[in-house]
């Protein structure tokens, strides 16, 4: 299979001479590039041809075609056009510009500034990335996962010395083994187009942005224009070819023809927060039906990718290891057939650092009686103070607590009001850097048990009335004396009324009670309430006949 470019890209590199070539505005291989030099004094056509040309032979060529009568006689000043295939090139390496993560060359690790050689190998491992930097400008950039051979690159110059790399027509040929190369080719002259080949295709390009996928599991090769126009082979016989504009995307199998399909719209990214604060990332991306394919860079061009992972529709992204800071994120959908669609980007800052101290108490979820609430935290290492905050909402609008400057592990703060509570803290560093607040921990604080009331009946019988809730068992005790070692009578009831049982013996007792709540809640007991009971004279005196009896 066989992509090119079409775009014409006018304009010639100055070689202390001009180079011309272009593609032309048809669908098909551009035509070989020719250098025009300029005759300098003394130049001879055999001397050209023994200095510059592969073969020394060569020179008929060209003289046939710049229409020299006499070959042997070169005037100063003259233009002759040199075929490029004709010029002996020499292997230059490339730059290894960018390295994010464990990149190797060779199977070794390598660094920013390496120079890769025709020949060398290439590969990204999880969560890293690399950009080549051709001679000519262009820069292809690997993601993670993936793995190229620079096949070729050369360069084509009629200068004894270069002063600069990028003086000169280059060649370039990028081998993609297996995962994703996305390719910005410069609009510039070339020997030839620079070329990306995969196992089952060739894609030539100038002055265009394009992916190439390879896929190392089946005999097909996918790409996705984005910029510029390619022109699309496969190898089969016939052939089957297509134009592919920009916004547009191919499969090319042998087996199949070349249909060009468009790019799935970007997705909508707008719903993303532009700020997170924990170092787990978390995210949806809704209205969804398919896969997405999601990326991660420390830059806005992509070059440094340090995350990439695709998502089936409707699950939920996550990811871990980010440091604090600026990043960029960008998605695109893919189809059913694999193509994937035009990116939609997005910046977010990850402050996430330093943690949070984890809480100890108040337990989520937990019931105490107003009054001292006494919250505690683990230790944060990197933490030299505190902040902690309470608050009546979930979102912490309503403020009641506010403390800064913990340098202990715990707080203890009065609630005198029943109701439901939210608390969370945040850690500082010792040089000031303010870590975000914590997930809001929620607790509730239960009102005392009201005092019981006494209430004496006009048949003497005494009972006791204090308000509760539906939702409460109240637990009753009454005992000779206000320690309670000497309880009487004890009882479970389902609200808040009590009715002594009759006692035999008069004097002072002591009652108090509690509530339990239905999740398991357990008030204090109610300050000891004395009760007076007297003398039951009914009692006594159907006890009397037994006394004159005796």
């Amino acid at each position: 299979m066989r992509l090119l470019a079409l775009r014409h890209l006018p304009g010639l590199m100055a070689l202390g001479l001009t180079a011309l070539s272009g593609l032309p505005s048809h669908a098909g291989p551009a035509p070989e590039p020719v250098l025009h030099y300029t005759v300098q004094p003394r130049d001879t056509l055999w001397d050209l041809s023994a200095r510059w040309f592969r073969s020394p032979a060569s020179w008929p060529e060209v003289a046939r075609l710049n229409h020299l009568p006499q070959p042997d006689r070169l005037s100063p000043g003259q233009t002759l056009k040199l075929p490029l295939h004709l010029i002996k090139p020499e292997n230059v390496p490339a730059t290894l510009s960018q390295v994010e993560g464990q990149v190797l060359l060779d199977g070794q690790a390598a660094q920013a500034g390496t120079p890769i050689q025709p020949g060398q190998q290439l590969q990204a491992g999880p969560d890293s990335s690399a950009v080549i930097q051709l001679g000519d400008g262009s820069r292809a950039s690997l993601p993670p996962q993936s793995e190229v051979t620079l096949a070729q690159h050369q360069r084509y110059t009629l200068k004894a010395a270069q002063p600069v790399q990028d003086e000169g027509l280059y060649a370039a040929t990028l081998r993609l083994l297996r995962g994703t190369l996305e390719v910005l080719a410069t609009q510039a002259q070339r020997a030839k187009p620079l070329e990306v080949t995969t196992p089952t295709a060739v894609i030539g390009v100038r002055g265009t942005r394009y992916r190439v996928h390879a896929d190392a599991q089946q005999p097909r090769t996918q790409t996705e224009v984005l910029e510029g126009r390619v022109w699309a082979r496969n190898q089969a016989q016939p052939p089957a070819s297509a134009i592919l504009d920009a916004g547009q995307g191919a499969v090319l199998r042998n087996d199949q023809t070349v249909t060009p399909q468009p790019l799935a719209a970007a997705p909508d990214l707008s719903g993303l927060p532009a700020r997170f604060e924990r170092p787990l990332l978390r995210f949806n991306l809704p209205g969804q039906t398919g896969e997405v394919r999601v990326q991660i860079a420390a830059d806005e061009g992509f070059l440094r990718i340090v995350r990439d992972l695709t998502l089936p529709a409707g699950e939920e992204a996550k990811v871990a290891g980010l440091a604090d800071g600026r990043w960029y994120l960008r998605a695109r959908q893919v189809a059913a057939d694999g193509l994937e669609g035009l990116d939609a980007a997005r910046p977010f800052v990850l402050k996430a650092r330093p943690e949070p101290p984890p809480s100890i108490a108040p337990r989520p979820q937990a019931r105490q009686s107003v009054g001292t609430v006494d919250f505690s935290w683990t230790s944060n290492t990197e933490a030299a103070r505190y902040h902690l905050q309470v608050a009546r909402d979930a979102a912490f609008q309503d403020i009641v607590v506010q403390q800064d400057d913990l340098r202990d592990t715990r707080s203890t703060v009065t609630l005198d009001t029943a109701g439901t509570y939210h608390w969370r803290l945040a850690s500082e560093r010792a040089d000031g850097d303010r870590g975000p607040w914590g997930d809001g921990q929620r607790f509730e604080l239960r009102p005392l048990p009201e005092p019981p009331q006494v209430h004496t009946g006009e048949d003497g019988q005494i009972q006791l009335t204090w308000s509760a809730r539906p939702d409460e068992k109240q637990q009753v005790e009454l005992a000779r004396d206000p320690g309670f070692s000497s309880v009487v009578t004890s009882a479970e009831l389902a609200g808040g009324q009590w009715t002594l049982p009759s006692l035999p013996v008069p004097g002072t007792y002591y009652f108090r009670y509690r509530y339990v709540d239905d999740q398991g809640f357990v008030s204090p007991w109610t300050a000891p309430l004395g009760i007076d009971v007297p003398v039951d004279w009914h009692m006594l005196l159907l006890g009397a006949p037994l006394l004159f009896a005796l």
